[in-house]
């Protein structure tokens, strides 16, 4: 694999590029919505799995503890949602009536796993396991109402009630598997491994915490970055482990990973907005778009002019610019608010992508290079930050200096 620190935006790079017939995917769709939503919610496990493992067996690295798994948390929480409907596409047999429930229920696990025991009449849980899924659900949305508690910074009222506290990672991890082997129950209408036995010793909660050791996730936020590094670095590692993976097929990783390095990319053009240099985004931008999700329109259009104010303006820099700028309208065109790589189907149940042929090693170093650039952007700033200010702090030690006193 071609080392990834040294993947730059260049001009022979193309999103469409099949280069390697090896890692080919063919993206096709079945236009049965149950099966769909199945197929994808599986996929996000498979790699959110990996992830959470991946975390609990390296206990002793902080990184992975503090930051992978809040990537994994998000991603098995995705298939939870993705789960859950799957079952009203099975239930539910009139097409506006599925509608009707995706844009009413939108993220709520715990209003989509309600709907489902209303108008299911499935029994494939008995009463314990329902009422334990069911609290389950309810306390993730009492921690992750959005679903962006684990892509974006924490908010205030998150950190007002976490701030510096320890999530115990493998009771975390062993109620979040189990909630999933629940839905997974139902999509396979009962059907269970050994392993996915329901364990009534767990407790019904998404957040359980314990005392500060190391091995378990710190819920904590820079002021310097306002959160973003957390997420950021969980997210670029968590993408280079599961693009690895020899075990998950890559038509399994293609939607987790195309969907990770669009969260990044945001992630980054966002931290963008809290740049510390003395010309950075304008006031009136920072308030009314710093939590857009439009790439370009709003997120890139608003930094660009940062960014070449504080270029060296080489015909180089200039080039580069240009074609990262081509490459961000190409993600923005085909994901303008970060849903189409995370469903199927839009509220409408019509098919984002489909019937299209990509390769996967392409996809990652395109996407990977418009990363690198924007990582690069962001060191390059904070250290011009750091020399204005030192800049700044020697003027005003001189103006003191030379004032008179009487």
């Amino acid at each position: 694999m071609t080392d990834s620190l040294y993947i730059w935006p260049s001009s022979d790079m193309d999103f469409w590029k099949i280069e390697n017939k090896g890692t080919e995917v063919v993206v096709k769709w079945s236009g049965n919505n149950f099966l769909d939503y199945k197929r994808l919610a599986y996929q996000f496990y498979g790699c959110g799995y990996k992830i959470l493992e991946e975390v609990i067996n390296d206990r002793l690295n902080n990184v992975k503890s503090d930051m992978w798994f809040l990537t994994g948390i998000f991603l098995i929480r995705h298939s939870l949602e993705l789960g859950l409907k799957s079952l009203l596409c099975r239930v539910l047999s009139r097409k506006k009536d599925i509608q009707d429930t995706f844009k009413k229920c939108g993220h709520d696990v715990a209003l989509l796993l309600k709907k489902y025991d209303e108008v299911g009449h499935e029994n494939f849980l008995n009463s314990e396991e329902k009422s334990w899924l069911s609290k389950y659900c309810i306390s993730l949305e009492d921690v992750d109402r959005k679903s962006d508690i684990f892509r974006f910074p924490f908010d205030d009222e998150f950190l007002l009630k976490y701030r510096n506290k320890f999530l115990d990672n493998m009771q975390v991890t062993n109620n979040l598997l189990q909630a999933f082997s629940l839905v997974k129950r139902c999509l396979e209408m009962g059907v269970i491994t050994e392993e996915e036995k329901f364990d009534n010793t767990l407790r019904s909660e998404f957040f359980i915490f314990t005392s500060p050791s190391s091995g378990n996730c710190y819920l904590w936020q820079s002021i310097s970055d306002v959160g973003f590094y957390v997420k950021i670095r969980g997210y670029t590692e968590a993408i280079d482990f599961i693009y690895q993976v020899k075990d998950i097929p890559n038509e399994d990783k293609l939607y987790p990973l195309m969907f990770m390095f669009r969260n990044t990319i945001e992630l980054y053009l966002k931290i963008l907005f809290y740049s510390r240099v003395e010309k950075g985004v304008s006031q009136k931008a920072f308030k009314s778009k710093r939590k857009s999700h439009r790439i370009k329109k709003d997120l890139w259009k608003n930094v660009k002019n940062m960014i070449v104010n504080y270029s060296d303006g080489s015909d180089e820099e200039l080039k580069t610019m240009k074609l990262v700028e081509k490459m961000l309208s190409e993600i923005d065109r085909l994901d303008k608010k970060g849903d189409k790589f995370r469903y199927p189907t839009s509220y409408s149940l019509e098919y984002y992508f489909d019937n299209r042929t990509l390769d996967l090693s392409n996809i990652y170093i395109y996407l990977k290079a418009i990363v690198n650039f924007l990582e690069g952007c962001d060191s390059e700033l904070d250290a011009i930050a750091d020399i204005e200010q030192e800049i700044k702090n020697e003027y005003e030690s001189d103006m003191y200096s030379n004032t008179e006193w009487y």
